[in-house]
């Protein structure tokens, strides 16, 4: 998007105001296209108060998502290491640049997808046994393509082309809602909703090849050779699987934990979960590579730049919390269907729940910027096994999540915060 005519940059960053008001607009798009995108489920999958379909279209959402979440990481390391080369070569133009990220992220996409297959034997019939063995094709077409996009999505923030980065997201959410629509309007039913969330994934493709800038993207190079970014790429990747099991597959969790669950019960946690983490989340994790320069930016400064963000997420929390709880029980029974069931307490705390998962996940973008790769990792594991630990205590399911989403991440936050005060 481009800078209005009064644009300023903000300090440190090299982003300037109308370049945030556009990744701003991008993370609002790719909320409403959840949000629409979990409505027309329901609205076509629900038949005659049976919540079956749409349960078992929220827990594929989640699985696509979570396989998503592996190459993740992908973009915080390609945006560090783009970055530094870029400002390598300021510095010294004779610099010789290290491995061409687009072509290490396509054989890392390529060998997750296949070691994804390769598991498939014991998460298909547990997960999508209604929709096997279409969705493990679903999968691995859609990691590598995912894949590819993540990486875009680092390159074009390592090298601050902003605009790129907003529009594409903001084409790959509308994408992704007008496949949905269509394959409601069809009457397709869960297979074709499910294939229309794998196909938005190709949308990357419209924005590489017409354009010079978008060429530049595709042939951002990083700091360090194969060996060396491929390492830091699986360490983030494991990183990033860990932070999927938290943001984006934890439905597939409460599935294999919770396997006999009623299905009105199952899909209202999960339509919560999404619902009530979207308005923290979704910014947060567009903001990443943005915040990511930034730490690089005030490296000796890390605790006193994460202090405001922080203090911010937990004031949004507290007033998103607020209101789901007379809110949420609404927006269920009337935009969804009155067979999906979540309180209003069940709202709340899964709205508090959601920031100590934006915490770990702002912790975690700074041990990046400052290459604590170990740190970032053991953060991020710990959470993941205690919150799935946690999911089988004897209560009921939302209480079960709630814990486990509120003591998981700030277990892990805690280490990251470790990690940055012996970093510097």
């Amino acid at each position: 998007m481009p800078d209005g005519p009064e644009a300023q940059p903000d300090e440190g960053i090299g982003l300037s105001r109308g370049r945030t008001t556009g990744i701003l607009v991008a993370s609002a798009s790719a909320a409403v296209s959840t949000l629409l995108i979990t409505i027309i489920a329901a609205r076509s999958l629900v038949r005659d108060g049976d919540a079956g379909s749409y349960a078992s279209f929220m827990v594929f959402w989640a699985l696509l998502f979570g396989v998503y979440g592996i190459v993740n990481g992908m973009q915080n390391e390609t945006t560090r290491a783009v970055n530094s080369h870029e400002s390598a070569l300021t510095a010294d133009p004779s610099s010789r640049p290290g491995v061409p990220v687009f072509r290490a992220g396509l054989v890392l996409s390529a060998c997750t997808a296949l070691m994804v297959c390769l598991a498939s034997p014991w998460w298909g019939p547990r997960l999508v046994d209604d929709s096997m063995p279409h969705v493990i094709y679903l999968v691995a077409v859609g990691l590598i393509l995912y894949g590819l996009y993540q990486t875009w999505l680092g390159a074009a923030s390592g090298l601050n082309e902003w605009p790129k980065f907003s529009w594409l997201m903001i084409l790959d959410a509308m994408s992704r809602l007008g496949l949905v629509i269509t394959a409601a309007v069809i009457g397709t039913g869960l297979l074709g909703a499910e294939t229309a969330c794998v196909l938005a994934s190709l949308t990357w493709i419209l924005l590489l090849a017409p354009t010079r800038r978008g060429r530049r993207i595709l042939g951002a190079h990083a700091d360090v050779g194969w060996g060396r970014f491929v390492h830091n790429c699986l360490l983030s990747m494991l990183s990033s699987t860990s932070t999927a099991i938290l943001i984006t597959a934890f439905p597939t969790i409460i599935k294999l934990t919770s396997p006999h669950e009623e299905a009105g019960l199952l899909a209202g946690t999960i339509t919560a979960i999404s619902l009530t983490r979207s308005p923290i989340m979704i910014p947060l994790q567009a903001f990443q590579g943005v915040a990511i320069t930034a730490f690089l930016n005030h490296q000796g400064s890390l605790m006193k730049a994460l202090a405001r963000p922080l203090m911010l997420i937990v004031a949004l929390g507290a007033v998103c919390a607020a209101l789901m709880f007379f809110v949420g029980p609404w927006v269920l029974r009337v935009l969804y269907d009155p067979s999906i069931i979540a309180t209003g307490a069940t709202f709340a705390g899964l709205t508090l729940a959601a920031v100590p998962l934006a915490v770990i996940t702002l912790t975690g973008t700074a041990t990046v910027a400052v290459s604590a790769h170990a740190w970032f990792s053991a953060g991020w594991l710990l959470a993941a096994l205690t919150s799935t630990l946690l999911l089988l205590l004897p209560f009921t399911l939302p209480v079960r999540v709630c814990i486990a989403l509120l003591l998981g991440p700030l277990i892990g936050a805690s280490v990251h915060l470790l990690g940055l005060r012996r970093a510097a």
